[in-house]
């Protein structure tokens, strides 16, 4: 397995202009529990159409070949200056480097975008949705998109009501619950950092990084929670997607 190089950081808007961010935001207190896990407590709140198992152990996933190539290649990505991959250069934003990690596996996930508005994060949102693609768990696969909302105030309305504001890719999942999933930065470029959904209030320190690494921008209005586990929306199958130029 490709060793996982970490990084502290806050993400910025996809498609948008780099503002400075803080080390550390205190999440804040508004809860909305979820009864299918409330013995996980109020956070991850995610999305009510895609509610998590009320009950959930770690198992080792079988993959197939194409998350196998994605969670291998994702992190050749980490710290490139241009997302270029057989030979197709991706945007250097958060849907462009989960678009390159996919290209390892020959799938384009821009494949339906022209069908869809709203920014890069959305359409592909929307792809996976109408193909039935999303679900949440506590415990992803390799090579699952992951969703975020209210990352940063994309209307500029001082309200936290930002919808489908960052993406990811799962890159490889413990026992213990760490998701390390590799992401755009906007400033270091792609980056893998950590995620944990069974411990979603957890910002300590183990390695030198926290167990859920900070997402909300500094600047943003007050909202809910500024992890990347307390900020989380759904994980999508993107690799069950048909590949590029098959049709739909």
């Amino acid at each position: 397995m490709t060793s996982i190089q970490l990084s502290t950081s806050i993400t910025g808007p996809d498609d948008s202009k780099p503002r400075r961010a803080r080390g550390t935001i205190l999440a804040l207190a508004f809860f909305f529990p979820l009864a299918s896990c409330a013995s996980f407590g109020a956070f991850p709140h995610g999305d009510a159409a895609y509610p998590f198992p009320e009950h959930e152990t770690y198992a080792t996933p079988a993959i197939s070949e194409a998350q196998r190539l994605i969670a291998e290649g994702g992190p050749t990505l980490v710290g490139k200056k241009s997302l270029v991959v057989n030979g197709v250069t991706y945007p250097n934003d958060c849907t462009g480097v989960v678009r390159a990690a996919y290209a390892f596996a020959d799938i384009d996930l821009a494949y339906r975008f022209t069908r869809y508005g709203g920014n890069g994060v959305r359409r592909l949102f929307m792809t996976l949705q109408d193909r039935g693609l999303l679900y949440a768990v506590r415990y992803p696969a390799p090579a699952d998109l992951i969703f975020w909302d209210n990352t940063y105030d994309a209307d500029g309305d001082r309200i936290a009501d930002d919808e489908l504001t960052h993406v990811g890719v799962v890159i490889s999942v413990n026992e213990d619950g760490s998701i390390y999933y590799l992401h755009y930065h906007y400033r270091n470029g792609p980056v893998i950092e950590r995620m944990n959904l069974t411990r979603p209030d957890d910002e300590s320190i183990a390695d030198g990084q926290p167990a859920n690494s900070i997402l909300r921008m500094r600047g943003s209005p007050p909202g809910p929670g500024s992890n990347a586990a307390q900020l989380f929306r759904v994980f999508g199958k993107g690799y069950e997607l048909v590949k590029a130029g098959t049709g739909d």
